[in-house]
């Protein structure tokens, strides 16, 4: 799956200079083609988001049969964490590795997320970022659409072993202006730059860096389509 054209040695002297990346056709093209098709279509997906000082999820079923007060009360303290740099909200499906998948299409996007723990994949992280102790790799796919996003923030928790934040991206002909955005922050709150939705392009960044992922716009002509997750250190 991985492209093996890829000059390993640059692209660690790359990473090594502020401990991110981006690397370009990262997949071989026919496999980033149907992940993209199969994100952009049947993939179940489920809205994830913050609310009540917690993670929540709800199915897409379930978030269509609140009612308009619920949704309305919902929507309201959403923008209201926002607006206090707080929480998230966007559509994942969640890769759990032990679950059976018996639709060919879903079952594809598992194998592709299960590669991220395979010995070249695991090698190929670990040369680029210099971190040896990688070990492992979890994984979602996500879908952003107009009024979602995710507020600044570090990917680091005392109660795990992320090292490694990463983004395959999915998503071809975004325009920078419709938000959705891999906004990097300096230490103090800063605007750093930002990277653009594109496909075929794995962003890698340690996860101490500030970042964001910004308000997707009503005016969006599409939806932005990722594979993320963490590498971990057990």
């Amino acid at each position: 799956m991985l492209n093996l054209s890829l000059d390993v040695d640059a692209l660690a002297a790359q990473y090594r200079a502020d401990q991110r990346i981006r690397i370009e056709n990262v997949l071989l093209e026919e496999v980033a083609e149907r992940v993209r098709t199969i994100c952009s279509g049947k993939t179940p997906y489920e809205f994830a988001y913050f609310q009540d000082g917690g993670c929540r999820s709800t199915s897409a079923s379930e978030m269509a049969a609140f009612d308009d007060s619920t949704k309305s009360r919902l929507a309201r303290e959403l923008m209201q964490n926002a607006a206090r740099g707080v929480g998230f909200l966007y559509c994942r499906y969640l890769v759990r590795h032990e679950a059976q998948v018996d639709d060919p299409d879903l079952a594809f996007l598992h194998e592709v997320a299960g590669f991220l723990n395979s010995p070249p994949m695991l090698e190929f992280i670990a040369r680029v970022t210099g971190r040896a102790d990688v070990s492992r790799a979890d994984a979602q796919y996500t879908r952003y659409s107009s009024g979602q996003y995710l507020t600044r923030h570090r990917d680091i928790f005392d109660d795990q072993s992320r090292r490694i934040a990463y983004v395959f991206g999915f998503t071809r002909a975004w325009h920078p202006d419709w938000g959705g955005l891999l906004q990097f922050f300096e230490d103090s709150g800063e605007p750093r730059d930002a990277w653009a939705p594109a496909f075929n392009r794995l962003s890698l960044f340690d996860v101490r860096h500030v970042h964001s992922v910004t308000f997707v716009t009503p005016f969006a002509g599409g939806d932005r389509y990722s594979l993320t997750g963490w590498f971990y250190a057990d």
